[in-house]
């Protein structure tokens, strides 16, 4: 903490909803040390800005420039269970892994992450032989994608990332938006080889 300057400190304060309550605390210490901030008015959580932010206004350009001085200490950003569930039930089980892979390549995990992308593949592959054989129905490819949600969720996420894991929601639109397109182009490939047949 001593190694940053006051107004990468000040930028952690200013924008305390991307840091842990450790980062925070390490922060308002350091900045105690410096005699910027009085010991007595200094509150973590909660705190009204006129306490916590200097008199000194941060320039957008400092914010800018110093987003993360502690990364390592930042909430993550990951896309939520309820995603994961989502994509996986409306799309296939591939999709909610490519969701879970991408969360585990923020949390710098490449190892597990290869076996997601493994067990999506198998688990697809296998659940669309099977569904050959099994009556077609909605309810049967539900039951299949919830038992891939909950290997992906109960054994993966919770093993490699941690069940009670604190992070932000990620958006989910750009990804959504890109499946569609991935689904639409399926379907009209196989109307087109369909028409072709025929």
């Amino acid at each position: 903490m001593r190694t940053k300057s006051n107004k990468e400190l000040e930028t952690i304060l200013a924008e305390k909803d991307k840091y842990t309550e450790e980062a925070l605390q390490a922060v308002t210490w350091e900045l105690e040390d410096r005699n910027i901030l009085e010991k007595p008015t200094i509150v973590i959580e909660d705190t009204p800005k006129e306490n916590t932010v200097p008199e000194t206004p941060i320039s957008k350009e400092n914010t800018e420039t110093n987003k993360s001085p502690f990364k390592e200490l930042e909430v993550p950003v990951l896309y939520s269970k309820n995603a994961i569930l989502g994509f996986t039930i409306f799309f296939s089980t591939i999709f909610g892994a490519v969701l879970l892979m991408q969360n585990l390549k923020q949390m710098n995990k490449p190892k597990v992450r290869n076996q997601v992308l493994i067990f999506g593949l198998v688990y697809t592959l296998c659940s669309t032989i099977l569904l050959n054989y099994l009556p077609k129905s909605i309810f049967t490819t539900l039951i299949l994608n919830v038992i891939g949600y909950a290997v992906l969720t109960e054994y993966f996420w919770n093993t490699h990332l941690g069940k009670y894991l604190v992070h932000q929601n990620k958006q989910i639109w750009k990804i959504l938006g890109i499946s569609m397109l991935i689904v639409f182009a399926l379907i009209f490939l196989l109307f087109l080889t369909q028409k072709l047949e025929q």
